[in-house]
């Protein structure tokens, strides 16, 4: 069975123990999963695999942006009528599988008492464990396939032996990375969150990252409100910041500058600005940059990991992430939050 093959299937098990409905598409739109949930509270003829999502589901695709394949993560609010009933639904998509395939998943917003928060921690689990599956799989294999060389060599040159080694070694260090990440990840609940001086935690982000070595050719240019506030953990939130600075700094190769602005797009929200003076990000890679354990640097220098595991906890805290292209040159990452009232 292929790694492909073997995460599929241990994805699809997951979300059959899910409460609520989950439907897998392709990216031509092609319903390919239907968990157990969805065949036992949706319509029955609709909820089969096989079919168009816009067809079975026209509620669901309208509520949706743009049009198939969809390129980012989404989530959206759809009424349609169930059993002669008016019903209320939340859309949650996530991408899934480096971006091959789709899935929605319905949460209804009238029962299970969970907060927004914790709804959408709970939908961003299904993406990851689809990413764990399919990108540990990738050390492991490497690794069976060293030890069996190893123990088929019964005179097995010292060269071999310790280039064997090496590679076992290598391989279990991407999967202590990972395992890392994800649980950092898995720590990000709400139980710490209070009142922040939102330039005071940026302003601690920076402090921190200032001690990294590939930080002493940048400098920091940070021009915050001294009186915003947002509700949140502090050291979340300054895993977020330290995340996006580290990677300015990577991309820059140590040296340039780094620009940090915010503006009030409402008065309900704030938008942090993070600009380097690096290379840009390629275009075709600014839609995925927020996929599981897709990353730009070259392999054993990353995880893929940071940038997902940052727009989930700014999700969970009721924002937005985003990157672009700057005119002036470089990258610019956007990070928006709620801001609380003073």
């Amino acid at each position: 069975m292929t790694a492909h093959r073997s995460a599929e299937q241990t994805l699809k098990a997951f979300f059959d123990t899910l409460p609520w409905p989950v439907l897998i598409v392709d990216e031509r739109g092609l319903i390919t999963f239907v968990n157990q949930a969805s065949q036992a509270s949706v319509d029955k003829a609709h909820a089969v695999p096989g079919r168009l999502l816009g067809d079975a589901f026209p509620h669901y695709f309208a509520a949706l942006q743009g049009e198939v394949p969809w390129l980012t993560p989404q989530e959206a609010v759809a009424e349609h009528t169930l059993d002669g009933a008016d019903v209320v639904e939340r859309v949650v998509l996530r991408p899934l599988m480096r971006g091959s395939c789709l899935f929605i998943m319905r949460l209804p917003d009238a029962d299970r008492g969970l907060g927004d928060a914790q709804l959408a921690r709970l939908a961003s689990i299904g993406f990851m464990v689809a990413g764990v599956c399919h990108e540990v799989a990738n050390p492991l294999t490497a690794i069976n396939s060293t030890v069996q060389l190893l123990r088929s060599n019964s005179q097995c040159p010292p060269a071999l032996l310790e280039k064997g080694l090496s590679n076992i070694a290598t391989n279990v260090q991407r999967v202590l990375n990972i395992s890392r990440k994800l649980n950092d990840f898995s720590r990000a609940g709400d139980d710490a969150r209070a009142a922040l001086n939102l330039r005071a935690t940026v302003t601690d982000a920076v402090s921190l990252v200032l001690h990294d070595a590939l930080m002493r050719d940048v400098s920091v240019d940070c021009q915050l409100d001294a009186t915003t506030l947002v509700r949140g953990d502090s050291s979340q939130l300054q895993q977020v910041f330290c995340n996006v600075l580290t990677n300015a700094a990577q991309a820059m190769q140590g040296r340039g500058n780094l620009f940090i602005a915010d503006t009030r797009p409402d008065a309900a929200c704030v938008e942090v600005a993070i600009r380097d003076t690096g290379p840009g990000i390629h275009e075709s890679a600014l839609p995925r940059l927020f996929e599981p354990f897709f990353t730009t640097k070259p392999p054993g220098q990353g995880t893929g990991l940071g940038l997902a595991i940052s727009n989930e906890i700014v999700i969970s805290h009721g924002g937005s992430m985003r990157a672009a292209n700057d005119a002036q040159g470089g990258a610019c990452f956007y990070v928006r939050l709620p801001a609380m009232k003073l």
